[in-house]
């Protein structure tokens, strides 16, 4: 029983002691288990983190190849794991979540992460949209490789406490192994000392034993695959990143390289491996060529991070050179202790290059700015002076040092100065833009004071979240100068071209109204008894002042085409009737020469067509006129062709063709060139200026046709014109067809001038000029009445009696256009009839017309209007039909029918308004007398400076001077009225010498007169 007890006892402490071991190997056996899943945790962590630090290096490695190469292929690794990387790092935390250190790690490591990455795609950024510069700049901060820096500090040391965690884990589960074993060894020999009592107890024993060493087995190889995973992924992460990586053992002795720097060494792994770092690793000094300083001994003995000097050179085993830039860093075991190092170097043969085009880039663009004449200058938000070129430099007459660093209000003058720094402020506040993108003109002001104008283009840019701004200046004070000279070059070309136009204006009465006096005495002349040598001589005399009158009317139609004031004046006309016309005009010419002159119309043109007749015949009139003065024999067809029937009228070649002596083709290239002749021989035999063709030309691209010449020397010459007319509705110009000019009938009256004749109010300040007037209207046969003055006219049309009024515009009191525009509101207000009112000026510039027009008037005359201008005005505005009784007008005599020294009166031009001897004697007499009141007046007005009263009173003495033929009087008159409008007073006043000549002449010739009874009145 004892025995039993014993055994009892000992079966049940043997079986206490084993269910106590096997307790304690089951907990061994979780502890064992437990340790072997944490073990593999931390090696899961630590993959990742090293996943996540190859990704980083693949982001920044495809990065730098893309900026350095700009091929897009290197973005693939950047793409491929730039999204991924935020989800790594959150895998990376959740793994380590258990451990609160570690979760620091990584609070401290996320940031840097996230600013990495927001890096890398802010340089991209700036790369794909063309800001390489500010891209570059961002890389050679060096914050992208502090912020790997410490990305690799942060990971390193999160591996490293991984890695102590590793170990303990390790530690720890080596000791539950072998605890586990031991308690397994003790149950097994518990096993055996209780197999006499149970061979099940045994057999169980035993199977438990296997089983448990079976599974460390398992756990030892699980945890051996681990570490050979964990090593190949060390591998593949040094094989990834894009820099060499050398490691050496504690002797200095190769343990491993990377595909990396196999390459830029030049030896495999298997090839290096034991032998010293310095037999593989060969690095020069680029500049002095020397072996360059290898940190791996120092490493390895004081335990610091090394850098190699720039300039470096790596020498590969096959003797190809590259710079690379290299640090070297020990490896330390979990005590600390330096165990190996490690070389992480990479080529950066390209990143030199960069930055030396970079830097001749630099050079060269401050060489270019330095070069450039507009001054440049760059300014921060604050309005601080950051850089200048040379050209501010010399612009602003400051050194460089002296401006750099102030602000730019110091360049400016008052109000810019004080305003400058609100200007900035307000824009950088509210983004209101005023010059910023544009330019304008502003001033600037020197260092010694001076002012000066300059344009002004301002651009912005920003530089690492701050504005700048850059000012691009131009002096134009040479433009400036230039425009106000070209301002008073304007004043004075628009001053000689109205000078021009009042010249025009003068000269085309003072040289048409001598001739166009001649032309009536002449034609006046062929109305009496002729023999025929006096008939012939008239024809001459004739035919010579016709071509003196087409030569001042060509000089003066180009005068208005090269001053563009050529207008058209379109109407319906019959084109055969002015074929006709035009044959008719030159017919007796033609005759002379036993030259056939005719016409042909097109029988398929249209009744009337739209076009100014009176440029149509000008050009027709110039070709016959040329076929005339070149055919010696022959004939000359003047021809209207319809070429084409048009939607809007019809297209009509006009031409005139002669069998002359024709023109070479050399010739006819400057034929139409005003002044141009055939040859110097041209105007000697057979006479003309030259510009009758240019005027032609002209004329027919204002009237847009198209002008064509054919010829051959000896073959004669057609010249045509091309129209597209339009088709009138209504019936063309059926008038009578106008005869030889030297054969007209003489100026018949309108009517009989009996009492219910129509009555006609003659308005002027002059009373010479009143007189003529109504002298004038009395001879065509109507009633007249004067005024002197607008209101004295007014008062007495408002009786009602009268059926056309004929005014002055300037007098004093009430001038022309006051009173037409009384006339025209008192006929709108008491809705009468409208009353005619044609101007009567001496005024022939186009504006005066414009003005009459914008009073009310009607009509406009020049003055002197000769009777047959006078007629046609009032038969118009009267309508009044001609009658057949004519009215003979005699020719005006002087004293002794000749004069010993020049006459004073053009008579010629005064017996068109005057024909009368007798009347012309009286009305001299009455000029004389009045005109002598004038100058007394006109002189005070001179000595009082009264510029408007002077130009009105001169203006008037310059018509009634032409009325009555004092040329010379008018002459001196028009000087003193453009002095005194001009404010030159004291040239009117020279001007008056003249003047008191002239009347000295006109005094000597009226006591010269004589009347009909040859005494002196």
């Amino acid at each position: 029983m004892k025995t039993t007890s014993k055994i009892a006892v000992w079966f049940g402490s043997a079986g206490l002691l084993i269910v106590l071991v096997a307790l304690l190997s089951f907990w061994l056996f979780r502890q064992s288990e437990d340790a072997d899943r944490w073990q593999r945790h931390t090696f899961l962590v630590l993959d990742k983190a090293n996943v996540l630090l190859s990704s980083l290096k693949d982001t920044e490695a495809g990065q730098r190849g893309y900026l350095l190469t700009g091929d897009k292929a290197f973005l693939a690794p950047y793409l491929a794991v730039r999204d991924r990387i935020p989800s790594q790092l959150a895998e990376l935390r959740r793994l380590a979540q258990d451990n609160p250190a570690q979760e620091r790690r990584l609070d401290v490591l996320a940031p840097l992460v996230e600013a990495k990455l927001r890096e890398l795609r802010q340089v991209l950024a700036l790369y794909a949209d063309q800001h390489v510069e500010d891209a570059l700049k961002i890389l050679r901060s060096g914050s992208g490789k502090q912020l790997m820096d410490e990305i690799r500090a942060g990971l390193s040391d999160f591996n490293q406490q991984e890695n102590e965690l590793l170990e303990q884990r390790t530690i720890r589960f080596h000791r539950y192994l072998s605890l586990l074993l031991v308690s397994i060894s003790l149950a097994s020999l518990l096993a055996m000392g209780l197999a006499l009592l149970s061979a099940y107890i045994v057999s169980r024993e035993t199977r438990l034993r296997l089983q448990v060493k079976e599974e460390a087995n398992q756990a030892l190889s699980e945890a051996h695959e681990v570490l050979r995973v964990s090593e190949e992924n060390l591998s593949v992460t040094l094989n990834s990143i894009g820099d060499g990586v050398l490691a050496t053992d504690a002797e200095g002795r190769v343990t491993r390289l990377n595909t990396v720097a196999e390459r830029l060494i030049g030896w495999s792994q298997a090839e290096a491996a034991g032998r010293p770092a310095e037999d593989v690793f060969h690095i020069l000094n680029q500049k002095t060529r020397q072996p360059a300083f290898l940190p791996v001994a120092e490493t390895l003995a004081q335990g610091v991070i090394y850098g190699l000097a720039n300039d470096t050179l790596l020498i590969a085993r096959d003797g190809s050179e590259c710079a690379i830039a290299d640090s070297c860093a020990p490896i330390r075991n979990r005590a600390g202790e330096v165990i190996g190092t490690v070389l992480v170097f990479r080529d950066v043969s390209r990143e030199y290059a960069t930055q030396t085009a970079l830097s001749d880039s630099a050079t060269r663009i401050r060489t270019i700015l330095n070069t450039v004449v507009e001054a440049i200058i760059t300014i921060d938000e604050r309005g601080i002076i950051e850089t200048v070129n040379l050209a501010a430099k010399f612009l602003f007459g400051y050194e460089v040092d002296e401006i750099v660093g102030q602000n730019i209000s110091m360049l400016m003058p008052e109000p810019y100065r004080s305003h400058h720094d609100g200007y900035i402020e307000h824009y950088l506040a509210t983004g209101e833009t005023h010059i910023i993108g544009t330019g304008r003109e502003v001033e600037g002001q020197r260092k010694d004071g001076s002012v000066f104008p300059m344009y002004l283009a301002v651009s912005e840019m920003q530089l690492e979240g701050e504005r700048h701004f850059i000012g691009v200046v131009h002096d134009i004070t040479e433009r400036k100068q230039a425009e106000q000279k070209l301002f008073v070059a304007k004043e004075v070309a628009e001053l000689a071209n109205r000078a021009k136009d009042s010249f025009l204006a003068t000269m085309s009465h003072e040289i048409r109204t001598p001739l166009t006096g001649m032309l009536g005495m002449l034609e006046v002349l062929s109305l009496t008894p002729l023999d025929h040598d006096q008939d012939q001589t008239l024809r001459a005399v004739w035919d010579s002042g016709r071509s003196l009158l087409r030569i001042v009317n060509d000089i003066l139609d180009w005068s208005k085409i090269e001053a563009g004031k050529l207008t058209l004046s379109p109407q319906s006309i019959s084109i055969p009737r002015l074929l006709q016309e035009v044959v008719n005009t030159y017919s007796r010419v033609a005759s002379s020469k036993s030259l056939l002159l005719w016409q042909h119309a097109d029988a398929r043109l249209a009744a009337a067509h739209i076009v100014d007749s009176l440029r149509l015949s000008q050009v027709l009139n110039n070709f016959v006129s040329n076929a005339l003065r070149f055919t010696q024999s022959g004939e000359i067809e003047l021809r209207a062709e319809l070429l084409e029937q048009l939607d809007s009228g019809e297209r009509i070649r006009f031409s005139v063709k002669d069998t002359g002596i024709g023109i070479a083709q050399e010739v006819q290239q400057h034929l139409f060139q005003r002044y141009r002749q055939e040859s110097a021989d041209t105007a000697r035999m057979y006479g003309g200026t030259g510009l009758g063709l240019s005027i032609c030309r002209r004329l027919t691209d204002l009237m847009d046709g198209q002008l064509e010449l054919v010829s051959e020397p000896g073959r004669g010459s057609t010249f045509s014109v091309t129209f597209s007319l339009p088709v009138s509705a209504t019936p063309g110009d059926m008038g009578v067809i106008a005869l030889s000019e030297v054969t007209r009938k003489q100026v018949q009256p309108l009517l009989q001038g009996g009492a219910d004749a129509p009555l006609v109010l003659a308005v002027d300040d002059h009373p010479i000029n009143r007189d003529l007037l109504a002298r004038q209207i009395k001879l065509l046969g109507l009633r007249a009445e004067t005024a002197e003055n607008g209101q004295v006219a007014l008062s007495l049309w408002q009786e009602g009696r009268f059926a056309l009024v004929i005014t002055d515009c300037h007098m004093p009191e009430m001038d022309g256009y006051a009173l037409t525009q009384e006339i025209r509101r008192i006929e709108t207000r008491k809705r009468l009839p409208h009353t005619p009112i044609i101007a009567w000026t001496a005024n022939a510039l186009a504006e005066e017309k414009e003005h009459c027009q914008n009073a009310g008037m009607d009509a406009l005359l020049v003055k002197p209007a000769d009777l047959s201008q006078l007629k046609e005005m009032l038969k118009k505005w009267l309508h009044i039909a001609e009658t057949d009784n004519p009215q003979t007008t005699t020719s005006p005599q002087t004293g002794n029918g000749k004069e010993t020294t020049p006459c004073p009166i053009d008579y010629a031009a005064f017996s068109e308004v005057v024909p009368e001897h007798a009347d012309q004697i009286r009305v001299l007499r009455d000029f004389q007398a009045h005109l002598c009141v004038d100058r007394v007046h006109l002189g005070e007005i001179l000595e009082r400076g009264d510029h408007v009263n002077g130009e009105r009173t001169a203006h008037r003495m310059k018509g009634s001077s032409r009325m009555v033929g004092a040329t010379d009087i008018a002459t001196a008159c028009a000087v003193i009225e453009q002095a005194m409008r001009d404010g030159k007073l004291a040239d009117a006043r020279s001007a008056m010498t003249g003047l008191d000549a002239a009347i000295k002449g006109l005094k000597e010739h009226c006591m010269e007169l004589k009347d009909s009874n040859g005494e002196n009145e």
